[in-house]
């Protein structure tokens, strides 16, 4: 189950991303029609929930997410992109 994502922590985000990481998950929810994506790099899967999404989670548990448990970084990591990438200002 999804927790409330904390006051502040979709601004500290977008800062953190920039515009690079910004752009890297718009373009995985236009090609492949989701964040958490998979996706083959050369002969090797890519796999976004694994790798962009471990450190956007290991990013949520210094920021506001310190009594999260694994699950609930699981189960909300894409919820806090979502934000950041289509509510942007």
């Amino acid at each position: 189950m999804e927790r409330e994502i904390p006051s502040g922590l979709v601004e500290k985000t977008r800062t953190w991303l920039g515009k690079k990481g910004i752009d890297f998950f718009k373009e995985m929810k236009e090609k492949h029609g989701e964040y958490a994506a998979v996706f083959m790099e050369g002969r090797l899967p890519h796999a976004v929930h694994f790798r962009e999404g471990m450190q956007v989670r290991n990013f949520m548990r210094k920021n506001g997410c310190e009594n999260w448990d694994a699950h609930d970084l699981d189960d909300s990591w894409v919820s806090l992109i979502t934000e950041v990438v289509e509510n942007g200002r």
